[in-house]
């Protein structure tokens, strides 16, 4: 009798380990910021799994991909050339990440590491491309920005249909050869020194049009007050004149003739 109940213990014991074994193997848990992909012997589920606790059939495999937003860094890139042949050495990043719901695509049609396989290759190409389109003073000067643009928005029109969001292409690092960039400082500063020789010509040409249009107008105003005094308006603005002087007397006299007499000591004008 106790030999009997024991065996069952025992055997309860192996079903309860075989139970659990197989809802372990069915057990699948998708962590935060992945999906699962449903593989049954090479039949891929097309709907993928959330975040969250899973029981499913033991023979399938779940691949579970990253959604997360990523950096792909990128140190010292070589062999970009200018439009002239010279070097640019460059730092990179690119800021991407695979779009949830086309997890399993990418799964069933990209092998091996997404970012080896799309992302380096595309970004390098575009990288090479565009570079050679500019000179290296461009290149000094500012129009890396262009560079970085074009190479962004190519980049994510390439990828976003695989799957691959790219959110950021950045470049935080630009040199060109020691000797170029001399070069390119030294052509800048001459350049410089130009454009202040032509602010200046031009500022005393326009000091020059200035002084002579001040000039003109002066002599326009003279002519015009010289056509307009005549001997009755000198007359006329000369006794206003002395209206305010007390010390003279002015008289009219016959046929017209004026005389200005001083007035005569102790005489006071009422």
């Amino acid at each position: 009798m106790i030999q009997s109940a024991g065996r069952a213990v025992i055997l309860i014991f192996i079903i309860a380990i075989i139970v659990g074994g197989v809802a372990w193997a069915a057990s699948v848990i998708i962590p935060a910021g992945h999906v699962g992909v449903v593989d049954y012997f090479g039949q891929v589920q097309d709907d993928e799994l959330g975040p969250g606790f899973y029981l499913i059939n033991p023979l399938k495999h779940v691949e579970k991909i990253n959604t997360q937003t990523q950096e792909q860094e990128f140190k010292e890139i070589r062999g970009t050339l200018t439009r002239e042949g010279l070097e640019v050495v460059l730092d990179a990043s690119i800021i991407w990440h695979i779009e949830p719901d086309k997890a399993s695509d990418i799964y069933k049609t990209v092998r091996g590491s997404y970012s080896e396989t799309l992302i380096i290759p595309n970004f390098m190409g575009l990288l090479r491309e565009e570079i050679k389109k500019y000179t290296a003073e461009d290149i000094y000067t500012g129009k890396s920005t262009e560079v970085e643009i074009a190479v962004e928005s190519t980049l994510k029109q390439t990828l976003a249909p695989r799957g691959i969001i790219v959110e950021r292409v950045l470049f935080r690092g630009l040199t060109l050869p020691p000797d170029v960039t001399n070069a390119i400082q030294s052509k800048i500063r001459e350049k410089q020194a130009v454009e202040q020789m032509r602010f200046t010509v031009e500022k005393q040409r326009l000091e020059a049009e200035r002084v002579i249009i001040e000039a003109n107008a002066t002599a326009q105003s003279n002519f015009i007050k010289s056509k307009s005094i005549t001997p009755e308006l000198i007359s006329w603005e000369f006794v206003q004149a002395l209206k305010e002087n007390k010390n003279f007397i002015y008289v009219t006299g016959s046929g017209g003739v004026s005389t200005i007499l001083p007035m005569p000591q102790g005489v006071k004008q009422g």
